[in-house]
């Protein structure tokens, strides 16, 4: 069985001298790397956490788009049912595997995966 070991770069901080003026870069204490380095790996860990959160706000803005169809006078079509309903099944039909393409973009910034498209 292969180790993986995860090198932690010492980090540095920045001190200002209100009096002086002057600035100097120093290492970080041995407490203030390592709350440094819980807060990297905190932030590393929820990754798919904020993937999640972003795809859930892309689904909503598709589904607001289409919200005017909904209402009672007008008659919804059996593709954009289809559309509405793919929008709210997404976190149970993705897995985090998937979460990447999902937010994948093309060069003008417009989401590339098929679920997006609207019928």
């Amino acid at each position: 069985m292969e180790l993986q070991t995860q090198v932690k770069i010492m980090t540095q901080k920045t001190i200002f001298n209100g009096l002086t003026g002057k600035a100097e870069r120093v290492d970080l204490s041995t407490a203030e790397q390592l709350e440094y380095d819980n807060a990297v790996t905190d932030f590393e860990s929820k990754s798919n956490e904020r993937k999640l959160a972003q795809i859930r706000e892309i689904r909503n803005q598709k589904l607001n788009e289409t919200d005017y169809l909904a209402t009672s006078d007008n008659t919804m079509s059996d593709e954009m049912k289809a559309f509405r309903k793919s929008m709210r099944d997404i976190p149970q039909d993705y897995s985090e595997a998937d979460y990447d393409d999902l937010l994948a973009r093309d060069e003008q910034g417009n989401l590339t995966h098929t679920v997006w498209e609207k019928p």
